[in-house]
């Protein structure tokens, strides 16, 4: 059996919620998806990496538009990662046109990103959030969120 996610991290990886802000944010998420299996509030000491699952289709550079390879990217993410402090964020030079940027500038198809703040609606059984939900959901946890959908 899989699992659908639909994640919200903040679009800055490094910024937190207050807990009256996350209240806020999962009462609302649970009007609109009464039916979700949970919905689970992260917090992570260093920046994590939210995946799309199954959902992954490619990763481009921002400027060039070239897609890079998945041993490219890999290559690109180990090398920003540490095992005690998680990812960096640190720019670095790109394979495909030598341009520098963190793997959080990168494009991500399906929304892919890095955060330490998450909150995951589990099997949430509705489709894709609006533009004006996200928008509210994010003025409700202070920040404009990302929403990632990851099928597992």
């Amino acid at each position: 059996m899989s699992d659908h996610h639909i994640v919200f991290i903040p679009a800055d990886p490094h910024y937190l919620p207050a807990e009256e802000q996350v209240s806020r944010a999962k009462e609302t998420l649970w009007q609109w998806m009464p039916e979700a299996d949970s919905l689970d509030a992260a917090v992570s000491e260093y920046v994590q990496f939210h995946d799309c699952g199954s959902n992954f289709e490619y990763v481009r550079c921002h400027l060039c538009g070239q897609e890079l390879t998945l041993p490219q990217w890999h290559l690109l993410m180990d090398q920003d990662y540490d095992l005690v402090r998680g990812f960096g964020l640190m720019p670095q030079t790109l394979p495909c046109c030598g341009s520098v940027a963190s793997v959080n500038q990168l494009d991500y198809s399906f929304m892919q990103g890095f955060s330490r703040f998450s909150l995951t609606a589990i099997n949430p059984r509705t489709g894709a959030v609006s533009p004006q939900q996200a928008e509210l959901l994010g003025q409700r946890l202070g920040h404009r969120l990302l929403v990632i959908y990851r099928h597992l």
